[in-house]
């Protein structure tokens, strides 16, 4: 399998296992002029932006996401913010980065507030 269809794979097993745990799926590989987000989802009054990470494990999964990935991230999700709600509704809701990394052993790690 290629890494580009290997990612995406993991992508949509991370939405899996994420609605498992009774988040709502929002936006799956939303692209802004900044980056992309692969999954953007809610659960309550959270709104999470999730990088999923494939790596032989959580150790390199974890360094996968470097600062300039962080900082990608953020701006997209502050795109997508501005984009998808107005000001006086972002307000209602805490907004929080997280990242889901799945081992090739078929592990996943779900990282709450991950940077």
């Amino acid at each position: 399998m290629s890494r580009y269809r290997a990612g995406v794979w993991a992508e949509y097993y991370a939405a899996a296992c994420l609605m498992l745990k009774g988040y709502r799926i929002l936006n799956m590989r939303y692209k802004t002029k900044v980056g992309e987000i692969d999954i953007v989802a809610r659960r309550g009054r959270v709104i999470i932006f999730v990088e999923v990470k494939f790596r032989e494990s959580l150790t390199q999964g974890g360094e996968a996401i470097s600062a300039h990935s962080q900082s990608r991230i953020r701006r997209a999700a502050e795109f997508y913010m501005m984009k998808k709600y107005n000001e006086s509704n972002t307000l209602d809701y805490n907004l929080r980065m997280d990242a889901v990394i799945i081992t090739h052993k078929m592990t996943i790690h779900h990282i709450k507030n991950a940077f």
